[in-house]
């Protein structure tokens, strides 16, 4: 049962033009509000214009503000935050769309202490949410400590598709009911590599035809080292006449190049409600996933997962190498 004070005090806010068919989606979002407590602000936007919010700024559960800074104030900035966040989301969309991926359903960005999200839902509609997270204490940030509210933002996401008969997207792919690493441990798989030599060979083990497809480092802006498996006959299905190996291959290296800025650009967004730079980047498309995790100042990882069945398991995969490259750097 939920607690009745955290109940009293959830503060909602609507848009001036308020319609009946916000009720179920905002009962939707109290919902989930409620019940993760790591969650302290919900909103939903229609084409980047806000329709509701719903906060516990005002719990004591909540990440403590500037002590000069009023609630109404607080409260604001995190709406006129998330608005730039949904703007932030349909230019990134664009940048996917020549992967011929479709379009950006979910994106999930990670701090230190802070976890963000914008989930596409249905017509221009988007969900926005911050939590909070453990600190981190590792070199490289773990989403394990943010998926808890990864997955109810999913669900969140899938629900409010779902008042309108839409089916689930599976974001995150957490719809997935069973990874078996058996399926692909083992498997003979000669990765095209690109750069110079994969040290240790740590990126090349990384790569699973059911996980993570393509990985590459880069440091002070230039890629060291990059590893595909998108050969893989597991993953032909993903390629077409106008998206080739070779297409992609310049796609991603393309991609990877500007993410680092992108990543820059999403923590001037949210600068003024959250804690430190953005260390773990995933845009989740339709089919798959990109991810980009900061391993130090000028040093990071870029990825790729095609199949969204493995889009968290490929997630996890770039945690554990930007680890072990931490550690073997140290």
């Amino acid at each position: 049962m939920t607690d009745p004070q955290l109940i009293a005090a959830v503060v909602e806010e609507s848009a001036e033009q308020d319609v009946p068919g916000f009720r179920k989606k905002r009962d939707l979002c109290r919902q989930f509000l409620l019940n993760d407590q790591a969650v302290y602000h919900v909103a939903h936007y229609t084409g980047g214009v806000l329709d509701f919010s719903l906060d516990l700024l005002a719990h004591e559960s909540a990440p403590a503000g500037r002590p000069d800074t009023e609630p109404a104030q607080r409260r604001e900035a995190y709406r006129r935050v998330g608005a730039q966040l949904v703007y932030r989301a349909a230019d990134l969309n664009r940048r996917v769309w020549h992967l011929q991926c479709g379009g950006l359903v979910r994106l999930a960005i990670q701090t230190r202490v802070d976890f963000v999200f914008c989930n596409a839902t249905v017509g221009g509609e988007h969900v926005v949410g911050f939590a909070k997270t453990s600190p981190a204490t590792d070199a490289v940030v773990n989403p394990a400590t943010a998926s808890r509210t990864d997955q109810g933002a999913a669900k969140l996401a899938s629900d409010l598709r779902g008042l309108t008969r839409q089916p689930a997207q599976n974001l995150g792919g957490w719809l997935t009911e069973e990874y078996d690493q058996s399926a692909s441990a083992g498997e003979d798989i000669a990765p095209y590599l690109t750069g110079v030599a994969d040290r240790d060979g740590i990126l090349a083990r990384s790569l699973r035809s059911a996980g993570l497809h393509y990985l590459s480092h880069h440091r002070l802006g230039e890629q060291v080292a990059a590893v595909d498996i998108l050969g893989h006959p597991d993953l032909e299905q993903f390629f077409s006449r106008g998206a080739t190996v070779v297409d992609r291959r310049i796609g991603y290296e393309r991609l990877a190049r500007d993410l680092s800025l992108l990543a820059l650009q999403v923590s001037r967004d949210l600068r003024r409600v959250i804690t430190g730079e953005v260390e773990r980047l995933v845009l989740d498309v339709e089919i798959g996933a990109v991810y980009y995790y900061l391993l130090a100042p000028d040093d990071y990882l870029f990825g790729v997962c095609l199949d969204q069945d493995w889009v968290s398991h490929a997630d996890q995969a770039m945690w554990r190498v930007g680890a072990q490259l931490s550690a073997a750097r140290s």
